[in-house]
């Protein structure tokens, strides 16, 4: 066990034994089919018990009946229902089979987001605990949901507790192991529990005590519908928001809910609204685990804080607030920011990363990038996507472990990207022969230069380099150009293309002016050659990147330098490539970002456009949308930006201005590059060949790792 004995202990939510200090956290999956249980979300959760996850805890068990409604916030649609007899079938499978998979335990986590009604026969509504503030001002319901409609009443209240203890009654009979009450992020029992969005002035609001009610008779009504079962509290101890609860607002109320009976904290921060993101690449991993050790020191020092279903345990704390590889999971238990760590997309990443802790294999672990995809596709209401795990896009094709090849066939892969190799990983995994050829000295691709300017992205890279070591038939040809000849003369049965989206370019007045810098030239700068025309700084960079072996530091370190970009930048694309750039070259230097979109951040899901357009603004990057490059010159960039109205679009204005700078770089992504396919196509048509990754990015749209990774693995499923 090594370095991760703590983290391997057992420890006890109440009477339920937990394997190991890995819980998963609860996250809404979208994998549900009109609210019922599927064999999709049977099957992902089946997955992380057999990767030996602690305690699994099942996302967005709804409460309140959604049948026949359209719900604004899009997240609600995933929920698992649980507010009808009719779901309890699938909740019992589920349980069944985790349980059978593997040492998890099981808890349910009910939840009700913005939206309310008391029965199957009403309206939904937006609800709130107040409609306004002590000022008179409203306050908003949520994302996408606006203001609330209605403020609950006293006798409406009365029936949101009950449908909680019936939901929870449902669960606790098919066979889950534990209740957890969702009262975080500014879902409807936190709007409750915060300063921010709870001016009652009866019994439900008005002191900690009076805002914690809620919870708290939930809490009651659990007990006496289901004696003896774990109930568990995910809290956000300081909510962020202004006017809101801070932590020594949590520690109040730590202290009135545990009197009524709880044997688990799960702590978190954060509000949906709140003015700063908490879950993003923007935020230092481990950022609020001083917060989280307040709390749980509080609750190691109250010799009353003790587990309802066996008062000889302490109430175990566990965080979960970006909180992503296992080295910061052993700092936060050996430090007792928590007693456990509470990991989602860690899980959805790798479902096996407990296991893989546990038998020592912790370079194998397929790290969560933190790009925010999966959490932007359950708010746009559809089901998660993964980066890096393209199981999770494909999960009913099942895993290739499972599926052998019926044929056995030798398949060529050209790209040795996250495409082509999570195709050869799971066709070597299903039985097929398989050949990687790739013009680069390195596995990973373009991921090699994204790791440059996104250190997440590293861990990635050094999987993949981990992992090919694990399939040994595979046979890798690096440093080799693909050639239709080539190809052939290895006697493909398929072949596979993932060749890399051809890298796009502009032209305007000045193009060849040596100041300007393309993004094939960054390419192949990454890569240890000297671009064509590239004097001697250039050539000098390339000889240090082989001595150095291209490490992502130091890479960064040539990118801080002067040499070669100087202390002037002007970034033309302000899509997901040119964004990124900006913020990984800015220290040290004025940096413009010249779009002629109107909008920034082609690219970027909902999730992280707008907080990384705010973090650019606030270090100070110029942000030029709606702006085209007119010409370059031995003085800088004179561009043309077009003022339209912000209501009618109209054009209000049309300025030009010359941008002093010392380089200009241009970072406009990528797009469709079919020509070793058709040249393949062309030398052997009776071969099938397959066209994957950002060489099929259709135009004005942006593909990344998760479309490259999702298309390898259904292919290699498929082959």
């Amino acid at each position: 066990m090594g370095d991760y004995d703590k983290l391997l202990e057992p420890f006890k939510i109440g009477k339920m034994d937990i394997a190991n200090r890995f819980v998963m956290a609860p996250m809404t999956t979208e994998m549900v089919d009109k609210f019922f249980i599927t064999e999709e979300i049977i099957d992902f959760y089946e997955a992380r018990s057999k990767g030996h996850a602690g305690l699994i805890t099942i996302g967005s068990a709804g409460v309140c009946n959604l049948d026949g409604t359209t719900p604004k916030y899009y997240n609600a649609s995933g929920a698992v229902g649980a507010w009808d007899d009719k779901f309890n079938e699938g909740w019992k499978k589920m349980a069944d089979r985790i349980h059978a998979a593997g040492p998890s335990k099981v808890a349910a986590q009910l939840q009700l987001n913005y939206e309310w009604r008391p029965d199957g026969e009403s309206e939904l509504h937006a609800y709130a605990p107040s409609l306004v503030n002590s000022e008179g001002k409203k306050i908003p319901s949520g994302p996408f949901v606006g203001m609330p409609e209605k403020e609950f009443t006293v006798d409406e209240i009365k029936i949101l507790v009950q449908q909680y203890a019936d939901a929870a009654k449902r669960i606790v009979d098919a066979g889950i192991d534990a209740i957890e009450i969702h009262a975080g992020i500014g879902y409807m029992v936190m709007r409750f529990l915060s300063k921010y969005s709870n001016h009652r002035t009866d019994e439900y609001g008005g002191s900690p005590a009076g805002r914690a009610k809620l919870l708290c008779d939930i809490i009651d009504a659990i007990h006496e519908k289901c004696p003896g079962t774990p109930i568990i509290i995910r809290y956000s101890i300081d909510d962020l928001m202004p006017g809101g609860n801070r932590i020594e607002d949590a520690l109040e109320q730590r202290k009135v809910i545990e009197a009524h009976g709880i044997d688990a904290w799960n702590i978190q921060v954060g509000f949906h609204e709140a003015p700063r993101p908490v879950a993003n690449s923007l935020v230092p991993e481990g950022e609020f685990l001083p917060i989280a050790h307040k709390f749980t020191a509080a609750v190691h020092a109250d010799p009353e804080s003790v587990c309802y279903t066996d008062p000889s345990v302490k109430i175990p704390t566990y965080f979960g607030t970006r909180i992503t590889n296992v080295e910061m999971c052993k700092k936060m238990v050996d430090n007792q920011d928590s007693d456990a760590c509470c990991l989602g997309r860690t899980f959805i990443a790798d479902p096996d990363f407990a296991l893989k802790v546990e038998e020592g294999r912790t370079e194998q672990i397929r790290s969560c990038i933190v790009c925010s995809r999966c959490l932007d596709k359950t708010f746009l209401g559809q089901a998660i996507h993964c980066s890096v795990n393209g199981n999770i896009k494909n999960i009913s094709m099942g895993h290739p472990e499972d599926k052998p090849a019926e044929k056995k066939k030798h398949i060529v892969i050209v790209g040795a990207g996250p495409g082509g190799l999570e195709t050869a990983r799971v066709a070597d995994i299903r039985g097929h022969k398989v050949t990687i050829i790739d013009h680069s000295k390195k596995l990973a691709g373009l991921m090699n230069m994204a790791q440059v300017l996104n250190p997440n992205m590293e861990n990635i890279v050094r999987f993949w380099n981990e992992e090919m070591k694990l399939h040994p038939n595979i046979d890798i040809r690096l440093n080799t150009e693909a050639t239709p000849e080539l190809i052939k003369s290895l006697n493909p049965d398929e072949i596979v293309l993932s060749p890399g989206g051809g890298i796009m370019d502009l032209e305007f007045p000045g193009r060849n002016n040596k100041m300007v810098v393309s993004s094939q030239e960054i390419k192949d700068l990454v890569a240890g050659q000297v671009p064509k025309g590239r004097g001697f700084i250039w050539w000098s960079a390339c000889q240090a990147v082989k001595i150095e072996g291209g490490s992502p530091n130091f890479m960064r370190f040539g990118m801080s330098m002067h040499m070669m970009m100087g202390k002037r930048l002007v970034i033309v694309g302000g899509g997901f490539a040119g964004l990124e750039c900006a913020g990984a070259m800015y220290q040290d230097r004025e940096v413009t970002v010249v779009e002629e979109a109107d909008k920034l951040g082609n690219g970027i899901g909902i999730i992280d456009r707008k907080p990384e357009i705010n973090h650019l603004k606030q270090l100070g990057i110029r942000l030029m949308p709606s702006t085209k490059v007119l010409e370059v010159n031995d003085k800088g960039v004179r561009v043309e930006t077009t003022i339209r109205d912000k209501k009618t679009k109209e054009v209000v204005e049309v300025k030009q201005e010359l941008i002093p700078c010392d380089t200009v770089l241009i970072s406009v992504g990528v797009q469709e590059n079919k020509k070793l396919y058709d040249e393949v196509v062309a030398a052997m048509p009776e071969i099938p060949v397959h066209l994957i990754g950002d060489a099929t990015t259709p135009a004005g749209k942006v593909y990344r790792s998760l479309e490259a990774t999702n298309a390898g693995y259904a292919l290699g499923m498929e082959l």
